[in-house]
């Protein structure tokens, strides 16, 4: 389409970001490798050569674990940024916003049926796409805004199929003009403006062509670092990071790695292993005491 072609989104130049992403958020990740799991995940014994062997903590996966929950945002980030490549190899990208109604819904009620109403859109949305012929494939991360309300960030194959050149109004924040409003350029979709009035989604949202695949995915994924996103008071079942069924998974990483829950495999572990390396100094003294019955030397990395 004209409009697609002549609005094209660099999110090189329109990202915040100044920085690599995981340099930004080393801080948090140092942190997170002197932490133990808040979940008490197991942990697991795995071979480095011989009879030394190396013992970690698993990952809850739960966000809201100070040292799980940076594990978990990273293993997101490599599979949304993979995922999005291979995509991009077949399919033209968009960039997708949408969010809550304004500010007359109280955070309660737009958290309450947030998931409800994106649902509605992405089953009308998918509908319009299948009908078309074409290819229904999406991640998105959702966050929560400023004001509380939730937001969510998409790249997706998927054109509702009427995007033209048009205009919207927004507010400038920064500046001697901050506060007045100003029309921009933008690509506009009929079809969206409905779909998302329809699902109680308000009526804004923002749609644009993808240039460049590799900033537009750590963009998107930057969002899973945020502060916010690591809180434990988030609504029951809320997505974080959501994927179609069919969106690119990492491969399976084989592992020889066995688990340790009761004293047999730590027994077990005495007897195979020399000398255990463990590299977090958090949990050096558990794992000392843990094989305490066995001659086994365990040092820190």
């Amino acid at each position: 389409m004209l409009g697609e072609q002549a609005s094209l989104l660099d999110l090189f130049s329109t990202s915040q970001t100044k920085h690599d992403l995981y340099e930004r958020q080393s801080k948090r990740l140092r942190e997170a490798k002197t932490q133990i799991c808040s979940y008490n995940s197991p942990f697991f014994a795995y071979q480095i050569k011989l009879a030394h062997y190396g013992v970690t903590q698993g990952c809850c996966n739960h966000w809201d674990c100070p040292r799980c929950g940076a594990m978990r945002a990273k293993e997101e980030y490599g599979r949304m940024v993979e995922g999005v490549g291979i995509l991009s190899s077949q399919y033209p990208l968009y960039m997708l916003t949408v969010t809550c109604r304004g500010s007359n819904e109280t955070t309660e009620t737009a958290e309450k049926n947030y998931g409800r109403r994106t649902n509605v859109f992405l089953t009308a949305f998918r509908a319009r796409v299948k009908r078309a012929g074409g290819e229904w494939c999406y991640v998105s991360v959702t966050e929560r805004q400023k004001r509380g309300h939730p937001h969510s960030h998409f790249i997706t194959t998927a054109s509702p199929g009427d995007i033209v050149e048009g205009y919207v109004l927004k507010r400038i924040s920064k500046g001697k003009e901050a506060g007045k409003w100003k029309s921009i350029p933008a690509l506009r979709s009929e079809w969206l403006q409905n779909a998302v009035i329809r699902a109680e989604l308000g009526e804004q949202y923002d749609i644009s062509l993808i240039r460049s695949w590799e900033g537009a995915s750590r963009y998107c994924a930057k969002y899973l670092f945020k502060a916010s996103m690591f809180e434990a008071n988030y609504p029951k079942g809320w997505k974080r990071i959501r994927y179609s069924n069919n969106f690119p998974k990492l491969p399976e990483i084989k592992s020889d790695a066995f688990p340790l829950i009761d004293f047999h495999d730590w027994h077990l572990l005495g007897r195979r292993a020399a000398f255990v390396t463990v590299s977090d100094k958090n949990v050096l003294g558990y794992v000392q005491r843990s094989l305490s019955h066995s001659d086994t030397i365990v040092q820190l990395k």
